[in-house]
This record gives C-alpha cells, structure tokens and sequence, in this order.
C-alpha cells in the first residue's frame, strides 16, 4: 500500500515533468514566432509549433500520469469505499458496458463512448453498479470550399449507477427531468414497444420531470406520492439532470452534470488529505443517497 508520502513524492515529479514540457513550449512556440516574423512565413506555424510540442509533452508524461492517478485513487478512493460498501469491487479503469446502457432503450447513445471508474458492491442490503460515462455524437460541418470537417458533442457526461429494486413490475417506466435531453422522447422508443407521456397527479412534479411508460398503470405503480416526493428532493440534492430508468426490476439513474468522479485535482498544488477526503466522501454520497432516499431497502417493496 503507497503512503501518503509517497503519493507526494509522485505528484511533485510530475509537476516539475509538466513544467519542463511548459517552458520547452513557450521556448519553441518563440522561435517559431521570431522565425515566422524574420522569414515572414505563415502564422499557423506558430500554432503548428505549439499543438506539435503538446502532443509530444502528452506522449511523453502519459504513463506517469496514469500511474499517479491509479495511485492516488488507491490511496483515497479504494480506502474511503471500503468504509461503506461491502462486497465491494473498485476498477477504475473499467465502467459501464455500452450495451447495458443501451438495452433500457431509453437513451439516445451517440457515435463516440467510453466509462470508468466501475464501482460494484453492497450498501445495506441492496446492490448496485455505477460508473462515469461520456457519451458523444458525431457531427459534421461543410464550409463554402466544400470541406468537411468532423467534430464531437458531448451528449452525456456524469454518472450512471444502476440499483437492485425490491418492487416488481411488469413494464419498463422512465422518469426525465426536463432539460435532460438525452433520453429518448416522443411516442416511439425502439422497435414496436409503444411508450406513453404520463400525467401524474402531481402538477408540481409534472412541471419538472416527465413520465414515460409502456403501461401507465406501472408509472402510478412505482411512482407513489412518496417516491415523487422524494425525486423531488433527490433533484435538490444533486447538481446537473436527472434520469430514472425502471426496468427488468432495476432502477437505471443517470446523473448528466459534465462531472468525473473520483478524480484528483491539479498536481501543481500539494495535496490536501482531509479536503480530498471530504470530496470522495461526497462523491460516495451520490450513491448513498438514491438507496437511502427512495428506501430501497425496505422490506415492504421486497419481491417475494
């Protein structure tokens, strides 16, 4: 197990490895100026010069980073889950497959996908999965010479978790807070499986969320006055948009606020241990709060 100390020691030799890359940045993209003005050559050599040198400082401190980084969530993260979860198993260069978020049918999955930072255990009694999750799509710009040009839109990023629910149903209910705009909305999900717009009975909840379902009797199943109370309260709660997804007896949450969990900040400034540790602890509070919120342990729900 690594201490404390020599994280430190890790962090700081690859600031100065960062800062090395820097100088020698500044110094060509200089030269590449000067030269450019004495030669009177094109500007973009300038930016050639400099996207040049940060592809190589990349390259070159790439693997450093990388194991700085599976140290520190070692030393942080690994520990602090441990304290709350039991059968846990933490991977953090592994997230949710692409395939199971898809399958809920109930999210648009763009063209470009990755996930880390795999998270499974036990909280009480209930189990669940969470990862971060990016997901991009594909667009393309042509300008008045006729040249395409391909770029990237984020359309999700931030958390997906996935909890053991103990209240059955038949049919697949989706709840989007409004402003999502990732989730797939409008009479037809995918393939015949027609979903529906439900009303609620609460207009407060009708105005911030939307309700979907296959049967609109499950919708009034599974969202009780309680459980819409307590949504509400899990939005006031949590930065970014909401997506419940209720399917195969799992509740699907996907959290959209352009976050990465468990992740370290700048290796220019020395670590602060008792404030990391305050931030994984909320991070884990993310998790926490779905199963504590919404009882998911409760007996009362329990599939017999």
């Amino acid at each position: 197990m690594i201490t404390f100390e020599q994280l430190e020691e890790m962090r700081i030799a690859l600031k100065k490895k960062y800062t090395l890359f820097i100088i020698i940045g500044l110094i060509v993209v200089a030269v590449a100026a000067l030269i450019s003005v004495i030669l009177e050559w094109p500007p973009i050599l300038i930016m050639i010069s400099g996207v040049l040198t940060f592809i190589i400082a990349m390259f070159c401190t790439s693997k450093q980073a990388k194991e700085y980084s599976l140290a520190f969530k070692n030393y942080f993260v690994k520990s602090s889950l441990e304290k709350i979860f039991t059968n846990l198993r933490y991977q953090p260069d592994n997230g949710i497959s692409r395939t199971t978020i898809a399958s809920t049918n109930m999210m648009r999955m763009g063209d470009r996908y990755s996930s880390n930072d795999l998270v499974t255990g036990n909280y009480k009694t209930i189990g669940f999965t969470q990862s971060d999750v990016h997901i991009e799509e594909e667009h393309e710009t042509r300008d008045s010479d006729g040249n395409t040009r391909t770029y990237y839109v984020t359309i999700f990023k931030g958390r997906w978790m996935i909890f053991d629910f103990n209240k059955s149903f038949k049919a697949d209910v989706q709840v989007a807070q409004k402003g999502f705009g990732n989730n797939k909305l409008g009479s037809w999900f995918s393939g015949e499986e027609k979903f529906q717009k439900v009303q609620m009975e609460s207009q407060e909840f009708n105005k911030a969320f939307n309700v979907y379902a296959q049967q609109p009797l499950d919708a009034f199943y599974i969202l009780t006055p309680k459980i819409m109370e307590k949504i509400r309260n899990l939005d006031e709660r949590n930065e970014g948009k909401l997506l419940l997804c209720f399917i195969d007896n799992k509740l699907h949450v996907g959290i959209y606020n352009h976050e990465d969990s468990f992740e370290h900040k700048s290796v220019f400034k020395p670590i602060d241990e008792e404030k990391t540790r305050n931030e994984i602890s909320t991070d884990i509070q993310k998790i926490t709060m779905f199963i504590d919120e919404l009882e998911l342990d409760n007996d009362l729900f329990k599939v017999k």
